[in-house]
């Protein structure tokens, strides 16, 4: 199970440097600051859940 948590994290850290990236091109972009909130969240979750095994 750590080991899917790490890959989670490394996919939605990778997923939030492309919508991070694609703001650049459209700053008014809500759509895509929403998701970079809950992606933000979500990765927050599962730091703490990684600390759990550590």
């Amino acid at each position: 199970m750590e080991e899917n948590v790490k890959q989670l994290l490394q996919e939605y850290r990778s997923t939030k440097e492309s919508l991070e990236s694609g703001l650049k091109w459209l700053p008014k972009n809500e759509y895509a600051k929403s998701k970079i909130e809950v992606i933000n969240m979500v990765i927050k979750d599962l730091e703490q859940l990684e600390k759990t095994f550590a």
